[in-house]
């Protein structure tokens, strides 16, 4: 049914708006009548509803998609982000790990060149050897008396070529004479001559290499055997051979 306003005096007649129930009837029957392409033109847009006139009630539950809303709609929905929060407290540093098993040896590397040969020393002085050496004068040699040192030598140890003379008198006829080169107690030369001229005088020289491990004393020792006599001008030398 339409609606009636009245009409009052003076007033002129008030249009005439149909209810909503005949809306939908004739737009159902606009669409049966019309066909698909009547109904086409008949849909209803957005510019159709009214402001506020679809509520929530109205949509049904998950109907509308993030994609369906606008940018700054969805900009709203999230909300603004928060202030950034303060920097924690720096956490405790972790225990050092224990050390890890040592790795193979390495290849060895290659010999590096050999170095330039230096410059020759400069050649030392010659050393110089000092030969020891000692002498005897006049000794007298009793009869029948031991051997007499007639002259004396103390040489450290070391290696030694040893030298040693005297001259020798003796008051008989056809006597004996012996002198022996000793070091220490040992006998290192010896000489002996028989028959002796009277009143013979002769030289007597006795020689030796002889090593020795401590201090030692060299020395010529000589005797006359039957009668008595003298040894003179006994000289002994010990010459060091290193």
């Amino acid at each position: 049914m339409m609606n009636r306003a009245a009409r009052g005096p003076g007033n002129h007649e008030r249009r005439l708006w149909p209810t909503p129930s005949i809306a939908v009837a004739g737009a159902a029957l606009f669409i049966a009548l019309g066909g698909s392409a009547v109904a086409a033109k008949s849909l209803i847009h957005t510019r159709d509803i009214a402001t506020g006139a679809v509520t929530s009630q109205k949509i049904k539950n998950g109907g509308i998609q993030p994609n369906d809303l606008s940018k700054r709609t969805r900009a709203l929905l999230r909300g603004t982000e928060g202030a950034t929060g303060l920097k924690g407290d720096t956490g405790i540093s972790g225990t050092n790990g224990a050390n890890g098993p040592n790795g193979p040896n390495g290849a060895n590397g290659t010999n590096g060149i050999d170095g330039v040969d230096g410059t020759d020393g400069v050649d030392g002085i010659d050393g110089t050897i000092a030969p020891l050496a000692a002498s005897g004068g006049n000794t007298d040699l009793p009869t029948g008396s031991p051997p007499t040192p007639v002259v004396s030598l103390t040489v450290p140890a070391g290696n030694y070529v040893v030298l040693a003379k005297t001259q020798l008198s003796h008051t008989g006829a056809g006597d004996t004479v012996d002198c022996t080169l000793k070091a220490g107690a040992t006998t290192i030369d010896r000489v002996s001559m028989k028959t002796l001229p009277a009143l013979a005088s002769i030289p007597v020289s006795l020689q030796a290499v002889k090593a020795v491990a401590s201090p030692s004393e060299m020395s010529v020792e000589c005797k006359v055997l039957t009668a008595g006599g003298t040894a003179d001008f006994s000289s002994l030398i010990a010459i060091p051979t290193g």
